[in-house]
């Protein structure tokens, strides 16, 4: 997640090649010449004894004759020599570099040095760099890349090259083109973090084969994917797979869920990762799910007909109005279906015409345009006009077109014609159905990353016990806990059904469900739901999420597993009993989250049709553990351990604790008893409305990254919220922005002060070096408290603001203060 050194690597304004060389062939002269192909505007200095020049530029015999500070260097040198060069360039003050290629026996020694000098590294073994809007090439690669809005990271130099020289056939451009190599310093999350800020780059796609840190890696996904669209191609599907990329102990239904649940969207194989680059590259405005299909043959529309219904897509139903003034404008012989079979004969006109209607329309959302190759209607004539149309339609913005023009050589001027208007086409129905169903995928991981989920009864007081008993087990020497003993640990996480019925008993309206919880190596602790059978095959036979739940992502995992066949295959469940199965699942991940002592724990349970939940069977192994039991999760779960009650100077206890996503409509509730006054000092704009995007970003947080408090009282029986404080760190947790909001009526309390006393105190233990907020010259209160909390205020009289900064000491320093 660091971003220390980045920009010196990606946006350098001046460059040094250690081991330039004359040789063709060698790395350092192909470097030399993709540097100078590229149209770097800034210094290139070459270094190498042995030459005074190199490719016409003014070679320097060593590091230390460097006339300036390269801000990166590039390493074509022996993997021997490594180590040595880059003590050399931190003691003049290089901030990053890329190596081209070393050894793991060489790795530990890079990494030092680079920690030694507070150097970035790229690689090992890495490609390179390649920014086309800075005409920056500082990699192998010979092929030239255009300037597009889709940034891509890559592990494998070969798919890397693939990718590569693909785009350029297709004349598609990148905005970043980054080759991590084997990552040993700068990874995935360090690039997101970047990229999502990044002006240049609209959306992001990733080909990883590994992860050196899950919990890093998520949470910058997380983070990313909220602002912009990021598809994923992950190698190792099956076990041989993994063995050869060497992640053989994670199957694929973990990255499955962890993919899904960082908002982004997975690709499974080289044809879908062309299909998306091509479709992020010309990405527009998407919201519908359903699609109309346009063509001009039946053979094509039932091509992705099929294939819309094999990825359990939808057909767009046309209103009445729009059936009409289609039924207006097309022949006798053709009927107002979907697909919409134009016939062999149809002419531009007729396609431009029925595209007219849809457009116009407002339930068409999605249309799919296909045109197989026709004397009638030429391929190319045919495209520019549809691309005109498109381009000036007063409603194009709102939709999304995308074309399917079959064939090859007929069709190729026509594929080109749409690439230069930023309209995504492709060569079968098969590869557009694909991507406009990636899209419906992404469109629908987005709406459950922001989905509010259901607030849980009050928590059972037995739970604070069971980690206790669990302890004194594991200090006994037990490994396992099953029977009454398992019955009654479940009973203190508040189990609706905690009792044990006859495992051989079978009704027809009941059916058996397995919930298993196991540790993954890489993602810590994963929960499986599916159907046993004697030969339980969790890659097969079961849905998987990463921890810890809620309700809203325990229904999505059950709708999975009846959506994907793994459960519930023989009759429909009630809403009741996925209600009661949801609050089963949560409360088993409050269970493992609180107890790492609990290595693995499986439960088989009765769904019924009439009756609540019954367990049949269920046992727990138990693992001695030390440590942060938070570590050994890829998402940071609520942290229960900031919860703290105070008195108001009314009298009235009120609860300080984390924001959890439940919140939402008390949130929404207590926005609405904040003044307008008070809002603007808050947002710095005059707000309306807050949507449930702008409500599922303020619940719905990172806590690795943010942190909310909420002061929450009880009026009439129900939880209010009457105060909340924000701090948002950087990614490399050295400042962090801060606000406040307190309930306007609520006033002089003491509420304000508390808030941001605790919200310091956080953010020090936390291990944040300075907070920092903004706030209005005539909010006179927020500025007397700031100073009050030792906080420095400098007024901006040209912006209208007063910037609040408060220096953070460690609780270490500050007891010696």
């Amino acid at each position: 997640m660091s971003q220390l050194g980045l920009e010196a690597l990606l946006k350098p304004k001046s460059i040094a090649v250690i081991g330039a060389s004359q040789k063709v062939g060698r790395a350092g002269h192909l470097m030399m010449k993709n540097l100078l192909a590229g149209g770097f505007s800034g210094a290139i200095l070459p270094v190498n004894p042995n030459y005074s020049a190199v490719c016409g530029v003014m070679a320097y015999p060593n590091i230390a004759a460097l006339p300036i500070v390269p801000d990166l260097a590039i390493l074509c040198t022996h993997a021997r020599h490594l180590a040595q060069l880059l003590d050399e360039l931190g003691k003049k003050g290089c901030r990053s570099c890329i190596i081209l290629s070393a050894s793991p026996e060489h790795f530990s020694a890079l990494v030092a040095q680079a920690s030694r000098w507070n150097m970035r590294l790229l690689g090992p073994n890495s490609l390179g760099l390649i920014a086309p809007h800075q005409g920056l090439n500082a990699s192998f690669s010979p092929v030239p890349v255009a300037q597009g809005n889709v940034a891509f990271i890559a592990q494998s130099t070969a798919v890397a090259n693939t990718i590569l020289d693909w785009a350029q056939q297709r004349k598609i451009g990148f905005s970043w083109f980054i080759a991590l190599g084997n990552g040993i310093d700068i990874d995935s999350d360090d690039l997101l973090d970047f990229l999502a800020r990044d002006t240049k780059t609209h959306a992001i796609l990733i080909a990883l084969e590994h992860l050196n840190d899950a919990r890093r890696f998520v949470s910058a996904a997380r983070s990313a994917s909220r602002n912009k669209p990021i598809v994923m191609f992950k190698s190792g599907r099956s076990r041989a797979a993994r063995l050869l990329v060497g992640s053989e102990e994670t199957f694929d239904g973990t990255w499955d869920a962890a993919i899904q649940r960082a908002g982004m969207l997975r690709v499974y194989d080289s044809h879908e990762l062309f299909s998306a680059v091509e479709s992020l590259s010309h990405m527009r405005h998407f919201n519908g799910e359903s699609l109309f299909i346009v063509s001009n043959g039946v053979a094509p529309a039932a091509l992705a007909l099929d294939a819309l219904e094999e990825r359990q897509g939808t057909l767009l139903q046309l209103s009445p109005a729009t059936a009409q003034r289609l039924r207006e404008r097309l022949p006798d012989n053709i009927p107002v279906t979907n697909p919409l079979d134009l016939k062999d004969d149809a002419t531009t006109q007729l396609y431009l015409d029925v595209t007219a209607i849809l457009l116009d329309s407002p339930e068409a959302e999605a249309i799919m345009v296909i045109h197989a190759p026709s004397a009638v209607s030429p391929a190319t004539e045919c495209a520019e006009q549809l691309a005109k149309l498109y381009t000036q339609h007063p409603r194009a913005k709102y939709k999304t077109l995308l074309t399917n023009w079959c064939g090859e050589y007929s069709s190729q001027g026509a594929r080109t014609l749409f690439s230069q208007a930023r309209i995504p086409t492709w060569r079968t129905p098969e590869g557009t159905v694909t991507a406009f169903m990636h899209r419906v995928a992404y469109h629908r991981n987005q709406k459950q990353l922001r989905e509010t989920p259901a607030r849980l009864a009050a928590q059972p007081l037995g739970r604070t016990d069971v980690r206790k008993y669990l302890q004194q087990q594991v200090a006994s020497g037990l490994s396992w806990i099953q029977g009454a003993d398992f019955a009654r640990v479940l009973a203190g996480y508040g189990f609706l059904q905690a009792e044990q019925v006859v495992a051989g008993v079978q009704e027809p309206d009941r059916q058996r469900i397995r919930i298993v919880v196991q540790h993954d190596p890489l993602f810590g602790p994963i929960i499986l739901v599916g159907e046993p059978s004697e030969m339980w095959h969790e890659d097969r036979q079961a849905v998987t999420s990463l921890l810890p739940l809620n309700m809203a992502l325990a229904n999505h995992l059950i709708a999975q597993g009846i959506h994907q066949q793994k459960m519930f295959r023989r009759w429909t469940i009630q809403s009741e009993a996925i209600y009661q199965l949801s609050q089963i699942l949560v409360q088993l991940s409050d269970l493992i989250i609180d107890c790492p002592e609990i290595n693995t724990c499986q439960l088989d349970l009765f769904v019924s049709k009439r009756t609540p939940l019954l367990l049949i069977d269920g046992k727990l192994s138990l693992q001695t553990f030390q440590g942060d039991s938070e570590d050994r999760l890829a998402i940071r779960p609520y942290p229960q351990k900031y919860e703290q009650w105070v008195r108001l100077k009314d009298g009235r206890k009120a609860m300080f604790r984390p924001i959890l996503p439940e919140d939402e409509p008390q949130l929404l509730a207590f926005i609405g008893q904040v003044t307008k006054e008070d809002l603007y000092y808050r947002y710095f704009s005059e707000i309306n409305e807050f949507t449930h995007d702008d409500l599922a970003n303020m619940t719905q947080i990172d806590y690795d990254r943010e942190m909310a408090f909420v002061a929450v009282i009880q009026e009439n029986g129900i939880d209010t919220i009457i105060g909340v404080t924000r701090a948002i760190s950087d990614s490399d947790n050295i400042d962090a922005e801060f606000s406040i909001l307190v309930r306007s009526d609520l006033k002089r309390l003491g509420l304000g002060r508390m808030l941001l006393e605790k919200m310091v105190s956080y953010t020090r233990d936390h291990g944040l070096q300075k907070l920092n907020g903004i706030t209005m010259p005539n909010n006179t209160g927020m500025i007397a408290l700031a100073k009050q909390l030792g906080f420095s205020c400098k007024n901006s009289v040209e912006d209208g603001i007063v910037t609040l900064r408060l220096a953070l000491e460690s609780p270490r320093e500050n007891s010696h203060s």
